[in-house]
């Protein structure tokens, strides 16, 4: 007996981590969820309908492309080697390293419309971004200087939510803008509105606490960061503040860290539920 529908979209974006956007491509380029309407046309979701959200997501992990999941979920089989996340990586690269940013900023689109961020930036943004990092060829800082700054102009028009929990973002230590904007880009997948705050000197956090008015604080930990260092700001940090970033993980096995850390903040968001507010 198939379920009640009684989930609109930002509830399932809210329960799966899947932004309505997507959910809609899915449905409309390749007719994988048939949602029901309200009399007002609002979709509205099934338990059997998030199960199979699921699925689709099983099969993206695997390296399956959104065009060949209907197939899949009719008739699994094994995912052929050369999986649909090499195949992005290796479109970005030829791309960037041909100087064609028109079919560069076309497949960055793309991708971000019809992949969850996070998924999207695990298995091709960051690879693809490593890629350039240690392209050997005469051309190769020319070549990395103009596919990051598209990335970041494609990103930054991307990051267009109005509603949802306002998170602010934030960089300690040695680390790049970039860092920032790819945690925002994840925010907004999460429904999550970003307020970059760039650069942070955590001691002027008090003084500013009642300003910035946000659900929580998301700081990205870069380098040369000391044990000293974070004790001093130890008493700085809202309540609702999460530490992220791979060398956060150094940190946190120093016992440095009074709040909590994951690389990502769909891990904050998967674990750290009841205060980050999205997932």
């Amino acid at each position: 007996m198939a379920s009640e529908p009684q989930y609109p979209i930002r509830e399932v974006s809210r329960l799966t981590g899947i932004n309505p956007v997507t959910l809609r491509a899915w449905q409309r380029r390749y007719g994988l969820l048939k949602p029901a309407r309200t009399d007002k046309g609002h979709r509205l979701y099934s338990d059997d309908d998030i199960a199979l959200i699921r699925q689709i997501l099983h099969w993206l992990e695997q390296g399956v492309s959104i065009g060949q999941v209907k197939g899949m979920l009719n008739n699994p089989r094994p995912v052929e080697e050369g999986s649909n996340w090499e195949q992005a990586r290796h479109r970005l690269l030829d791309a960037a390293t041909t100087l064609n940013l028109g079919r560069l900023e076309a497949d960055l689109n793309e991708l971000a419309s019809l992949y969850p961020a996070e998924l999207l930036l695990r298995h091709v943004i960051e690879p693809w971004l490593s890629a350039l990092a240690r392209l050997a060829r005469p051309d190769g800082q020319l070549i990395e200087q103009s596919a990051t700054a598209l990335l970041a102009r494609a990103f930054t028009q991307l990051l267009t939510i109005k509603t949802g929990p306002r998170i602010a973002v934030a960089r300690v230590g040695q680390g790049s803008e970039q860092a920032s904007l790819l945690t925002c880009f994840e925010l907004q997948g999460l429904e999550c509105r970003s307020l970059e705050l760039g650069q942070l000197e955590p001691l002027q956090l008090p003084l500013a606490a009642e300003r910035l008015q946000c659900d929580a604080l998301v700081v990205v930990l870069g380098g040369g960061l000391t044990q000293s260092w974070f004790a001093e700001r130890a008493e700085c940090w809202p309540e609702h503040c999460f530490f992220t970033g791979e060398l956060g993980r150094m940190y946190a096995e120093q016992g440095w860290l009074n709040r909590p850390h994951e690389n990502t903040v769909s891990e904050i968001a998967r674990k750290h539920d009841a205060t980050f507010g999205v997932v």
